[in-house]
């Protein structure tokens, strides 16, 4: 009887102990993006949830963050972590080619909506399609000289 109860009491904390455990990606010196509990609903950011960034301290049953424009630093348990993303840096290519491919979407649709083949002065195209062509093009390059003057941090979840 007394084995059962062990066994059992065993297998009830090992899975909190695993959860309470952070990822081995987040290490000292990692840059982290980390949702937290907010007690009131926000207007603006996720629904009942504060968006921390900063650079890991320590990792110790808590996470301890340094947090930029503070003194200190901050200490979250494992328990109020709703999100924690790791930065994977910033990238201008990356960012380039993501605001490229929006941009041509965004610039096809836009074309070919305000496209009107009867239209006198100014750019008009025999089909629709060949105003999303050029709407594509003139979109992505803008975007991929918007991606590549304002790069944009990439980030990768670990825990959600």
């Amino acid at each position: 009887m007394m084995r059962r109860l062990i066994v059992i009491g065993v297998l009830i904390a090992v899975p909190r102990l695993a959860i309470a455990q952070f990822p081995s990606e987040v290490q000292p010196g990692t840059r982290v993006r980390v949702w937290i509990p907010e007690p009131a609903r926000q207007e603006e950011g996720p629904n009942r949830r504060q968006l921390l960034r900063g650079t890991v301290e320590s990792v110790d049953g808590s996470l301890r963050l340094r947090v930029p424009g503070t003194t200190g630093s901050l200490a979250i348990p494992r328990t109020a972590v709703r999100r924690l993303d790791v930065s994977r840096g910033v990238s201008r290519g990356a960012s380039m080619v993501e605001r490229a491919v929006g941009g041509a979407i965004g610039g096809a649709v836009a074309w070919a909506a305000l496209n009107d083949p009867r239209r006198r002065g100014g750019p008009s195209y025999r089909t629709d399609w060949q105003a999303a062509g050029v709407g594509a093009a003139w979109g992505g390059g803008i975007g991929a000289v918007v991606g590549l003057i304002w790069p944009h941090e990439r980030w990768r979840r670990v825990i959600r």
